[in-house]
């Protein structure tokens, strides 16, 4: 041992030693107190300083302290005071729980010196806690049979406290049967026994309840209480018993084996195995009755086991005993009575004897067609039978004899209606219910020739145009006979008719087998307009039957007849002429052109043009009339003789003329003076001496402006300085377009190249499908195809062939046709060519053309429009009318001749366009054809006074009926005015004494069509004195003119000052021509360099579409891992396609190998199917042998026992797989043992679905609002349906129930993707037609059978601002002015004039707003918003002008709005009201500024702006200080553009074909081809860029010889 250590040792043992010694001499006294629990925190026990004799004021320095031994610190000591004081409450019973007497001790420690104090703590108890029981409840089970006096031990309770507070006695609560005794224990406990005080009985009261109650000794006291239950045990002491002694129970003869015939209960009081009873048959039940009836011993039920059968047994007697399960077992019986009753159960029979098929269709009435007979073997009314046949057959059956009937024709037979008949003989008995059976037999028809062939039409129009080649086919007459064979066939022939000698089969020829109908001869509308003959149409049958049609033949004109002259006449080349004299007034008519034209009345219109005129300002040529008149009069300056050539054109197409020539020679004439009544001659002589002054001044200045301009380009082509010229720029190409020239591969988007090629990769061949462009090269190689995207092998081992599978629909290109065709088109016409294409080969691509039947107003569309089956050409069969007719709508369908063939259709509109045919017929003033209207106004009549007004209508469109109206002939042109828009003839002034009294107006009113149709009427007025005062103050004011007026002033004035410019110019040229230019240097060539203002971006090759694009092309199955295509893949593209297995449910399903559980059923299951059988069973015996079986309460299945300790389950509730797809049955088995054991089995039960659910759509009813011109085949909306049902259940079609709106199907204005419900529309809409549409969609599964629903759907056309508002009044032609006169003296307020507009659209969108645009003067005139009334806001004032002009526009409410404009001029007019005597006619007054004097202005201009052109650009050219320069030299490799362009590689980006068809670069050889002549001026350098991959960067060029540079030159 370490010495160290042992050392270290001793010293602390003698250390231990002397600290004990210490401590026993502290701790020798201990102070001793007593308190009550449960006190207070902070409550003082005692003065611990006093009672130890301790100085307060030391204890803290002495550092007090207290510890209670093995304790918690319930007690401190302040030490301030030196009380002692409760910390935490004390609870003697948590304390000392086992003690009567509690004590703590605590030890109080100073230091300084130390000192140690024992002090011992007692805890008195108090009554703070009551009696407990151990548990809530006794449950006590006792036999009924227990005898009185019979004693039960029950718990004891049990209180903490100690003394007079533990436990003191018990009570029980009142009861007839039980009390109880308390007594004490050895160790002085308390505890109570249960007497039974009186005999129990469990059918009386089964389950008593007590309460025993606790009670101790405190004060005041406490008690608990505890449950007593007793549960009354069984004993078999009560027999079964049945409801009756006797049962009488009837059952039906033939009642299935199983059905139930009475339900035996009987009743035990006892419970248990006391109470379970068993049914049996007594002795006294036959063997018969036991083998024809089965009694369930469990059940008590008594079903059918054998077959009933009235006639053999009637009466069953049987006798059953109930008896109980108990071990001394009682039992019970009763008496049942079967009666069964008689049931109608033998099917009559029917026995055919003797049926004759086929018969003619024309047998006789009565005729017996069968024998037939009928039996029953039940006896009574069920034995007797009756014998029918449908109703609605011309048959009747008659009995013969008892039970036999013969059936005969009882109404006249018709093979073409009813072929065959199947006629159903059925045979009832009149049992209850009664049995029928029924036998069919086919009786066919012979047919008979009794149908007379029916021509499609009963009259046929066909109209042939003239000049008809023979031989050609004018129409096909069609009969139909709904007979058979030899009765059907049909043979044409042409009913004889005689016309002018001439048989009518000379003329036409009929095809003797198909009707059609041939012309033998050319015909000449002007010879034979019209034929009407006969068809005749006769069968083949015995005897054979005809009928006839009539065929209307109309001749349609050509125009082969060029127009004749007969007015002026003049032989054949020969020249007309004419003389009139030189004082002809302006207006004068000089010759009348008239012409005739033999063909119709549309190709014999008539219009008259100058082909040559000597001087176009002179004469005039009506062009409707061919009147020839005089613009003005002539002057001294015309010439004599004047030739004019005159062309008269018809309206045919293409027009044929005729032409005139007319001589005219002006001859002076000498007239008497009138005395007094003399007009005033003209005396303005057009080209004056002041206006000739001005034409030289202009000449010679126009001529020294020359002079200057040719001296500028001379001193401008002076030699400069020898100087180098540049060197040839070789290869260079220089532009201003967007060119890049890509290398010699040729990527195209159409069909071209594939047309053109068709490369046979099998045979190494090239086959050349078209002929090839001359010119042009190709490479072509084969590459071998793989099955992917892969790289390309080496193509020397590619043997791929591919066969061609009918898998493409014709594609027609465009999806919708609007075609529109002109009114009075020729019948055959060519309307449209509509091409399908069919990418498949050979017979799968050859595509026939035909129209899908549709009728119109008892009109078929073949009969209206044939399409060529091979080509797709839509021609027209009739001439369409626009003011009948306006559209079409149908549709054309194009089918391939594959096997199975493919079609596709497409929507055909066609639209009629209105020409103008109709000419204006003139309603008002009306008159007889070429008459004359008459009328009378007296010679008073004032200014601007209502003469006359013609009324004419144009049953045209709107467009062309839009009449005009123009003076033809008027006598005194300055008397009277003709309003265009309204037909308003008015006075322009007052009548003077030397106008004439009669006048003549010849008005044309013209309408808007091209060409323009005309109607004249001819009106006479006759003036009439009235009485008014003299004339002799009434003097008319001379013309007064000042030939030299302040414009030939002015005009003086500028060609003074422009002759000062002249000459300031040609100094100022000289000066600057004398000066020395500098040299000046060339800017160096820019080299490489390539300029464009655009940008260009390339994106990747990756497609991402939101569409159902690749829904559409692809279906993927992952039940069965494959991936099934809907659609061609299109070529090139790559798909990744990943399958997921599918599940078989929801939910693992667990372990079945012990179960009969038949799973999947058919969720329509029948109530009371069994579903499974289980059994149960436990190894224990007695009442813990015995078992029940349960399942969950909320499932709709139900437990039935079939035997012993075996369990059915069946169906007890309808089953919904849509509602609960699966069910987890859990069966559990409970014993009844004490305590009871269970078990429990999971099986799950999987619901097969059946079609039982309607698609139900979303909504009920769909609103969907089309903004109007929309885009055909627009996506309007989305209906979708919804079906619970699963797989072929759940798929639903969609499909628009049809319905006809004005003849029109709804499928042809709407159509829905029958796989998702997208619904489309196939037209434009417009709101001004179509306002809604309502119409149903059906949504049907593929269920069998399938079901549907259906949802209405309102289409509601939303209009849109698409008319702008068109102004009616004040009408007027478009781009025209309307023209209104209002008197100055008009007061402030007056209505000047109303415009109003119309607006087609909706109520919204059509509400004008009337500003505005343009107004002379803002404070005179005011316009109402919406009204349109423009009234004066003030009076005119002398300083106001005579010309107003307003310029007012009309808006709409829509959005954007549209307008329309109208101008309008005011003119102000004085009035005067004064007598006759001072009424004068204003002076005509002279406009100053003459066409001659304009043309001086325009002129003078002209020259100034050129002068001062001439002078800037002197200046411009002086002003450069050129350098001497070396000539660039050549930019090689530079492109120059001043327009977007993105040179790449070998891509090419251009925005017109221009550079394409120019050059065509072939760089497998180096060469450049020129498509084209090559500009002149222009220069190219070509170079080819090897084309990469895709849009990467451009290679390096070195090796390449396509470049382009462009230069601006």
């Amino acid at each position: 041992m370490d010495p160290a250590l042992t050392k270290r040792s001793w010293q602390r043992y003698v250390l231990l030693v002397m600290l004990f010694s210490v401590f026993c001499e502290i701790s020798t006294s201990v102070t001793h107190y007593s308190i009550p629990e449960e006190m207070k925190e902070g409550s003082v026990v005692a003065n611990l300083a006093t009672d130890l004799g301790l100085d307060v004021k030391t204890l803290t320095k002495r550092k007090m302290r207290l510890d209670i031994i093995a304790n918690k610190k319930y007690l401190d000591v302040n030490k301030e005071t030196g009380e002692l004081y409760i910390v935490e409450k004390l609870d003697r019973e948590h304390i000392c729980y086992t003690k009567s007497s509690c004590y703590l001790k605590l030890e109080v420690t100073l230091e300084n010196p130390l000192r140690i104090f024992n002090i011992e703590l007692e805890v008195l108890d108090m009554n703070d806690n009551a009696p407990q029981f151990r548990r809530d409840a006794i449950h006590l089970d006792i036999s009924e049979a227990t005898p009185k006096g019979e004693r039960f031990s029950l718990s004891n309770a049990v209180d903490p406290d100690v003394g007079t507070n533990s436990l003191k006695t018990y009570h029980l609560s009142e009861s007839e049967y039980f009390n109880i005794e308390v007594q004490t224990g050895r160790d002085g406990s308390k505890f109570a026994d249960l007497i039974l005080k009186k005999t129990i009985d469990r059918e009386r009261q089964a389950l008593h309840n007590l309460i025993l109650t606790a009670v101790d000794g405190g004060t005041p006291a406490r008690s608990g209480t505890v449950s007593i239950v007793v549960h009354v045990l069984d004993t078999n002491d009560n027999a079964p018993a049945f409801d009756k002694t006797t049962f009488n129970v009837k059952v039906m003869e033939n009642s299935p084996i199983g059905s139930l015939v009475i339900h035996l209960n009987a009743t035990d009081l006892d419970e248990g195995s006391n109470s379970d009873i068993t049914y049996s048959y007594s002795l006294y039940t036959s063997e018969k009755t036991q083998e024809t009836f089965h009694l369930n011993p469990t059940t008590g039920e008594i079903t059918v086991k054998g077959m009933l059968n009235y006639e053999d047994f009637r009466i069953y007697d049987m006798e059953v005993i109930a008896t109980d399960k108990g071990a001394n077992s009682l039992s019970g019986q009763c008496t049942i009575k079967i009666l069964v009753e008689d049931m109608n159960d033998n099917h009559p029979e029917i026995s055919i004897k003797s049926f004759q098929s086929p018969v003619s269709e024309n047998i006789e009435l009565d005729t017996v067609i069968a024998v037939v007979s009928v039996s029953d073997k039940d006896s009574g009314d069920n034995g007797v039978v009756d014998l029918h046949i449908p109703e609605n057959m011309p048959f009747k059956l008659r009995e013969s004899s008892d039970n036999y009937y013969e059936l005969v024709v009882s109404e006249p037979l018709d093979r073409e209606k009813v072929p065959e008949y199947d006629i159903i003989f059925t045979v009832t008995d009149r049992g209850s219910p009664p049995l029928s059976d029924n036998e069919t037999m086919t009786l066919e028809l012979l047919d008979v020739n009794d149908n007379v062939p029916q021509f499609t039409q009963s009259f046929y129009t066909i109209r042939v145009m003239e000049n008809n080649a023979p031989g050609s086919l004018l129409s096909s007459l069609t009969a139909i006979d709904p007979d058979l064979h030899e009765n059907q066939y049909l043979v044409y022939f042409i009913t004889e008719k005689e016309i002018a000698n001439t048989s009518m089969s000379m003329l036409f020829s009929i095809n003797p087998e198909n009707g059609n109908l041939y012309a033998l001869k050319t015909f000449d509308y002007e010879i034979e307009k019209e034929f009407l003959f006969h068809i005749e149409a006769r069968d083949s049958g015995s005897p054979p039957l005809s009928s006839n049609v009539t065929i209307h033949i109309i001749i349609v004109d050509q125009n082969d007849n060029a127009p004749v002259i007969v007015s002026p006449w003049r032989a054949h080349g020969s020249v007309v002429e004419e003389k009139i004299p030189r004082s002809t007034d302006k207006g004068s008519l000089v010759a009348k052109v008239i012409a005739l034209d033999t063909d119709s009345v549309h190709n014999s219109r008539i219009m008259y043009q100058f082909l040559q005129v000597t001087d176009a300002s002179l004469f005039s040529l009506d062009q409707y009339n061919g009147e020839i008149r005089t613009m003005r009069m002539f002057s001294y300056k015309d010439s004599r003789h004047h030739r004019l050539i005159v062309v008269a054109k018809d309206n045919g197409e293409p027009a044929l003329s005729a032409t005139v020539t007319i001589k005219l020679l002006t001859v002076e004439t000498d007239v008497k003076a009138y005395s007094d009544m003399t007009e005033m001659p003209l005396e303005y002589d057009i080209f004056s001496d002041i206006n000739l002054y001005l034409v030289i001044g202009l000449g010679s200045v126009s001529f020294l402006l020359l002079i200057t301009i040719l001296v500028t380009i001379v001193l401008k082509c002076q030699k400069p300085k020898p100087s180098k010229a540049a060197p040839p720029s070789r290869n260079s190409v220089i532009s201003e377009r967007n060119s890049t020239i890509a290398d010699s591969t040729l990527v195209s988007n159409d069909a071209y190249w594939y047309s053109l090629f068709l490369a046979e990769t099998r045979k190494g061949k090239l086959v050349v499908r078209q002929p090839v462009p001359k010119g042009s090269r190709y490479i072509v190689s084969s590459i071998p195809r793989g099955t992917g995207l892969s790289e390309t092998s080496d193509s020397a081992a590619s043997t791929l062939q591919l066969l061609d599978v009918n898998d493409n629909v014709p594609q027609f290109t465009q999806s919708f046709y609007t075609i529109r065709v002109m009114e009075n088109n020729a019948p055959g016409s060519l309307l449209s060519s509509l091409t399908a294409i069919d990418p498949d080969l050979h017979e799968n691509q050859y595509l026939v053309y035909f129209i899908t039947e549709k009728e119109i107003a008892n009109t078929s569309m073949s009969m209206l429009f044939s399409i060529n089956p091979e080509n797709g050409n839509l021609y027209a069969l009739k001439t369409f009318d626009y003011e009948i007719e306006k559209e079409f709508l149908f549709h054309i369908e194009a089918r391939d001749s594959g096997s199975p063939p493919l079609s596709s259709n497409v929507t055909v509109h066609i639209i009629i366009v209105d020409q103008n045919d109709n000419a204006p017929v003139i309603v008002s003033p009306w008159r007889a054809h070429g008459s004359v209207v008459e009328e009378k106004i007296p010679r008073s009549t004032d200014k601007g006074s209502l003469v006359a007004k013609v009324i004419a209508l144009d049953t045209d469109s709107v467009h062309n009926s839009r009449i005009m109206y123009q003076f033809l002939q008027v006598t005194d042109a300055s008397l009277f005015s003709l309003d265009q828009y309204n037909g308003e003839i008015r006075t322009m002034r007052m009548f003077s004494y030397k106008d004439s009294r009669h006048h003549r107006l010849i008005v044309v009113a013209k309408d808007n069509g091209e060409p323009a149709l005309s109607a004249t009427v001819t009106i006479k007025l006759l003036t009439v004195e009235t009485d008014v005062k003299a004339y002799s103050d009434m003097t008319e004011m001379p013309l007064e003119y000042d030939i030299f007026s302040d414009i030939n002033l002015y005009l003086v004035i500028g060609l003074g000052s422009v002759s000062f410019l002249l000459l300031i110019t040609i100094l100022v040229t000289i000066v600057l021509k004398c000066q020395k230019p500098k040299p000046s240097k060339a800017a160096p060539p820019s080299r490489n360099s390539v300029l464009s203002e655009r940008n260009s971006t390339i994106a990747d090759s990756t497609l991402v579409s939101n569409d159902a694009y690749w829904y559409s092309l692809f279906l993927a199955e992952t039940r069965k891992g494959k991936l099934v295509v809907r659609q061609p893949v299109p070529k090139g593209s790559r798909y990744i396609v990943s399958s997921i297995p599918r599940g078989t449910g929801l939910s693992e399903t667990s372990d079945s190998a012990a179960s009969t559980l038949q799973s999947p059923v058919s969720e329509n299951i029948e109530l009371d199917t069994v579903i499974a059988v289980v059994s149960v069973s436990d190894k224990d015996s007695g009442d813990n042998g015995v078992v029940d079986l349960h399942i969950p309460e909320n499932m709709p299945f139900k437990l039935k026992e079939s035997s012993d300790n075996y369990y059915e389950l069946v169906v007890s509730e309808p089953l919904d797989r849509e509602k609960v797809p699966e069910y987890d049955i859990i069966f559990t088995v409970t014993d009844r043992g004490s305590p009871p054991l269970s078990d429990n089995e999971t099986m799950t039960l999987e619901l097969l679905d059946v079609n039982d659910n309607v698609p139900q759509f979303t909504q009920s009813f769909y609103t969907i609002r089309v903004m109007e011109n929309n885009a055909p085949g627009s996506l309007l909306s989305s209906l979708t349906a919804i079906d619970p049902d699963l797989h072929e259940n759940q798929y639903l079609v969609y499909f628009i129930t049809e319905k006809e709106i004005a003849n029109t199907s709804m499928s042809m204005l709407f159509s829905i993707n029958p796989e998702n419900g997208n619904l489309y529309a196939l037209k434009t809409f417009d709101y001004e037609i179509e306002k809604e549409f309502l119409f149903h969609i059906e949504a049907r599964d593929s269920g069998s059978p399938p079901l549907s629903s259906n949802v209405t759907v309102h289409i509601i056309i939303v209009d849109q601002n698409d008319n702008a508002p068109v102004i009616v009044s004040p009408w007027r032609a478009h781009g025209s002015v309307v023209e209104e006169k209002i008197p100055r003296s008009t007061d402030k307020g007056s209505l000047v004039a109303k415009v109003i507009a119309l607006d087609t659209d909706s109520v919204h969108n059509s509400r004008i707003m009337y500003q505005f645009l343009q107004v002379t003067d803002a404070s005179l005139f005011s316009l109402d918003q919406y009204n349109g009334e423009i009234r004066t806001m003030r009076m005119f004032s002398y300083k106001d002008s005579r010309h107003h002009r307003l310029i007012v526009v009309a808006k709409d409410n829509g959005e954007p709005a549209l307008s329309a404009t109208v101008t309008i001029k005011l003119l102000t007019v004085e009035t005067d009201v004064k007598a006759y005597s001072d009424m004068t006619e204003m002076p005509l007054e002279y406009d100053i500024f003459s066409d001659i004097n304009l043309y001086l202005v325009i002129g003078l201009g002209s020259v100034s702006f050129l002068l001062l052109i001439t002078i800037l650009v002197t200046i411009v050219l002086k002003c450069q200080k050129p350098k001497p320069s070396k000539a660039a030299p050549p930019s090689r490799n530079s492109v120059i553009s001043e327009r977007n362009s993105t040179i790449a590689d070998s891509t090419l980006v251009s925005n017109d074909a221009y550079w394409y068809s120019l050059f065509l670069a072939e760089t497998r050889k180096g060469k450049l081809v020129v498509r084209q002549p090559v500009p002149k001026g222009s220069r190219y350098i070509v170079s080819s860029i090897p084309r990469g991959t895709g849009l990467s960067e451009t290679s390096d060029s070195a090796a390449s010889t396509l470049q382009v540079a462009l230069f601006c030159v």
